[in-house]
């Protein structure tokens, strides 16, 4: 049993770098592949034609008017002649916000008193009952986010 021990020890210790390549490996395959269904959700669910930005990797903290502390939801953002859609990626939670209800997008810091990662981006947008309700994001580059969904949404209801 110590010699069996002292085998597997060795080969770990020989081909170290052979398993961290196949453990990397199968992580790229593994989020290409939720990736790749998130993309046939998509193009079965929306027309390429109404498709205005796509983000993957993406971090939803959830609706100020929600209780509690931001939650923090992983999928992606999809912005369509609609309005904005976050689908989180392991749960059916969605965000689906009308355009015609968005009133404004900005870079933040910090989402319901908790300080947010520095690439935040939230939206403002009023409700069915007429109140206004506020949804973050954290994603790369959000000042071109900002830029698109305000060509998209405020500044077409002006």
């Amino acid at each position: 049993n110590d010699i069996q021990g002292l085998i597997c020890m060795e080969f770990l210790q020989q081909n170290h770098i052979l398993i961290i390549g196949c453990i990397f490996t199968i992580v790229v395959i593994g989020m290409t592949w939720l990736t790749h269904n998130e993309k046939k959700w998509i193009k079965s669910t929306y027309k390429k034609k109404d498709i205005i930005a796509l983000g993957f990797g993406v971090t939803c903290y959830g609706l100020s008017s929600d209780q509690g502390a931001p939650k923090k939801y992983k999928g992606f953002l999809l912005i369509h002649r609609g309005g904005l859609l976050f689908k989180n990626r392991f749960s059916s939670t969605r965000f689906d916000v009308p355009g015609e209800s968005i009133k404004k997008a900005y870079h933040a810091t910090s989402h319901k008193g908790a300080r947010l990662y520095k690439s935040a981006v939230k939206v403002d947008f009023s409700t069915s009952e007429k109140r206004m309700d506020t949804i973050a994001f954290k994603l790369a580059y959000p000042p071109q986010w900002i830029e698109i969904i305000e060509k998209a949404f405020i500044k077409k209801s002006k």
